[in-house]
């Protein structure tokens, strides 16, 4: 009986293994932020501005394919724009006319970039 709890239990995890090591979502990007570490991401800004999509690479159990900020009309700040996490809505993303891009979690400062050159 142990043995056949246990047989079902490795079946179980390498299940739950397999569920984690999906392939991401797919977005067609039209533009790209480089963050300070180097890395390139590509984002999807939507026709009116107010939508950027994010392929999400991380390997998080439960996490959500995509990523989307939505902007914030009301919260302008000069030359500025900003735009929140649909999942998680103390995560922000500052993108100004200069190209600075800033994400922010729980109004501190996570990342830093510039957007980069329209991906074609």
């Amino acid at each position: 009986m142990k043995i056949k709890m246990i047989g079902a239990g490795v079946v179980l995890f390498a299940l739950a293994g397999c569920a984690a090591q999906m392939e991401p979502a797919r977005i067609l990007a039209n533009g790209q932020i480089r963050w300070s570490d180097g890395i390139k991401e590509g984002m999807h800004v939507s026709p009116t501005g107010s939508k950027l999509t994010f392929a999400n690479y991380s390997n998080e159990v439960g996490a959500q394919p995509v990523t989307i900020f939505s902007r914030i009309d009301s919260a302008r700040n000069g030359d500025c724009e900003y735009y929140f996490d649909e999942a998680k809505v103390k995560r922000r993303l500052e993108v100004c006319k200069s190209g600075e891009v800033t994400l922010l979690n729980q109004g501190r400062v996570v990342r830093v970039g510039s957007l980069a050159s329209p991906i074609i």
